[in-house]
Formats: structure tokens, sequence, C-alpha cells
């Protein structure tokens, strides 16, 4: 299935959509902007779609934003006021995209299988699991037309990797390859290139298998804890865990589990 220029197809529980526009190294235009949107609601509304893996075609899994298309910033908009409103909540913005793939109770994975800047990090950030070829790169551009990364893009970095390492990427332009990538918190697996795909997908399907309401209990103390004291973020994971035991998914996995176990016996 294509949407703009988005292929999308599911498998298994798992629903994959693929970036499909190399000729530009998969700039975000607004058609993948929106089919973007189309999967992250179907992730949120449908019991038969359980991870959400984004991946591309091409050498870049993407250049960032299409500086020429409707996610590049108004120049109509003179006033600081109608720019953060526009950034927030205009057509083809990326924040609200990025929070509600925060928010969805339910996994969210990118494959990077080259080269990924500007406005696709901020994006990748966002979600729970980041894979990487061995060829893929990381980049925060935006210094060089005078911005900085404004869609979670600082602010999620900063809180990944610390300030050392989004002053490298965000004031001093820098790339960092995918090792170290993943040794500043950014990826957290590597891959050769001709495994990645199906090394992805693996990875894809073994969260399918994961207990539903325990994962999106778990992403949400996760989220919660990291802004909280250590005494606060205790409180968290005991009312999500006591949430969880009184739940029949608890019961059922946990009744299964004694079942496997006084069998061995």
């Amino acid at each position: 299935m294509s949407e703009g220029r988005l292929q999308i197809q599911q498998q298994d529980g798992v629903l994959c959509a693929t970036l499909d526009r190399p000729d530009k190294l998969n700039a975000l235009d607004l058609p993948m902007w929106q089919g973007l949107w189309e999967v992250t609601r179907r992730l949120a509304s449908d019991d038969s779609v359980r991870v959400l893996l984004i991946r591309a075609n091409g050498r870049y899994f993407s250049a960032g934003i299409d500086l020429h298309g409707a996610l590049a910033p108004d120049p109509a908009l003179t006033s600081s006021l109608d720019f953060r409103q526009w950034y927030r909540q205009g057509t083809g913005s990326l924040h609200a995209l990025g929070d509600e793939w925060e928010a969805i109770g339910k996994p969210v994975v990118v494959a990077h299988q080259g080269p990924c800047l500007g406005g696709a990090l901020e994006l990748s950030l966002c979600a729970d699991f980041r894979l990487a070829s061995t060829e893929a790169r990381y980049g925060l551009p935006e210094i060089m037309l005078g911005g900085i990364p404004g869609s979670g893009g600082t602010s999620r970095l900063v809180r990944l990797a610390g300030t050392h390492w989004a002053r490298w990427l965000i004031l001093a332009n820098k790339q960092v390859s995918a090792q170290q990538a993943q040794s500043i918190g950014i990826v957290h697996e590597i891959f050769e290139p001709d495994r990645l795909e199906q090394e992805a997908m693996d990875f894809c399907q073994s969260l399918v298998t994961l207990p539903r309401e325990a994962f999106a209990a778990g992403k949400l103390a996760i989220e919660l804890a990291a802004d909280l004291d250590r005494a606060q973020a205790r409180n968290v994971e005991r009312l999500a865990v006591s949430g969880l035991i009184g739940g029949q998914e608890f019961r059922d996995m946990m009744t299964a589990m004694q079942e496997r176990l006084a069998g061995k016996r």
C-alpha cells in the first residue's frame, strides 16, 4: 500500500511504514507527514496493530525537512507569536506527531539504514527504540540555517545524551557515526547493512509478544520517572505495578508461568 511517498504494509501485528523518496534523500514533505499521521492513528486505534516500524528506502533514512515544501517554516510568518503557533499546531508541524508517538502505549521503532538528519532525527528521538546500520550517521544542522532544532530535538537530545553531546551536534554542527550514537544513548543496537531489515523485523515481532498493559504502563512510568526525583519516581513505579497486578493480564500470565514451573518439578 502506498500513501503519498510512504509505503505502508502490515505483517503479523507489525505496521511498517517505509519512507520512499530516495531521489530526494527521503526529505520529509507534506505527503510523508500525512502518511506518518495515518499510520500513527492506526497504531493508536487498531487492536490488530501492536508495533509501528518506520524504515526507509535508499542511501539516506532521511535528510530532514524538505526546505522547499510545506513542512519548512513559512516565510510569511513575520511575528514570533504567529511562528510559534504555526510551529506547534500548523499543518505539517512535527511537534504533535512526535508527542503522539511518546503518548501511545504501544512500541514505535525506527530503523536507520543510512544518515538521519535534522527533522528526521528529531522525530526519531520520539520513538521508543532506535536501530541502526553501520552506515547510519546522525546530525542536527539547523544552526547552519540560523536556528536550532525546535521540534523537540534540542530537549530530547539533552534528555538522552546530555548537554555535552547536545553542544556537539547542535552548536558545533558535528555529526556522529552509528557507533558514537550508540555510545551516547541515541541508538540501541547496530547491525551490518544487509542484516538491518531482518533484525528490525525480528525485534518488532518480539515486541508483539509482550503483554500490552505492562508495556503501556512501563512506557508511561519511564517517561514520568525521568523527570522526578528518586522518591517520587519510586512512587510512580509502585502505582504502575499495583495497577497491573489487579488486572486480568497479570493474573493470566502469572498463572501460566506457575503452571510451567510446576511441570518442571
